[in-house]
């Protein structure tokens, strides 16, 4: 039996709010038995072309040693003094996107701020958003090895 992997890609624009988020991340994941490696990207506007790419090579590799994971858990801050609300859309569309079209189980905390909001009040703010989103995506990967008639460990 394979243990479960995924894949955190993340926005690291604000450092100190992205790496509580990915502690929360871990914390989750950990307590479901699933590991997980990281992906940094400087900004949020790169998380599409990132996966993209991960979803091309990981995907489609022929080598034995790359492990396919069985989800994406993509983490990003936008603020309004950074990127367009219009742009934040965008992002969070062609995530969506990407990740319906490769039929990847994929969870997302993609947060737009306002300009002039506490940005370290975020750090905490989301956590609960970070913990569902983690769920949703374990019940993804679930469903996947479920019809895929493979089995997964990873705790409900």
């Amino acid at each position: 039996m394979h243990q479960s992997h995924v894949v955190i890609l993340e926005s690291r624009r604000f450092p100190d709010i992205t790496e509580q988020w990915y502690n929360v991340a871990v914390n989750a994941l950990t307590q479901q038995g699933i590991t997980h490696s990281r992906v940094t990207v400087p900004n949020s506007a790169d998380l599409p072309i990132a996966l993209r790419i991960l979803l091309e090579i990981i995907h489609h590799s022929n080598d034995p040693n790359v492990r396919v994971p069985d989800g994406y858990l993509i983490l990003g801050l936008n603020c309004d003094g950074d990127i367009a609300q219009e742009n934040h859309h965008s992002i969070w569309d062609a995530i969506l996107n990407l990740t319906t079209q490769a039929g990847v189980p994929a969870s997302s905390v993609i947060v737009f701020e306002k300009e002039g909001q506490d940005l370290n009040h975020s750090a905490t703010r989301y956590i609960s958003k970070i913990q569902l989103s983690i769920q949703s995506l374990v019940n993804l990967m679930m469903l996947r090895h479920q019809l895929s008639g493979s089995p997964l460990t990873a705790a409900a």
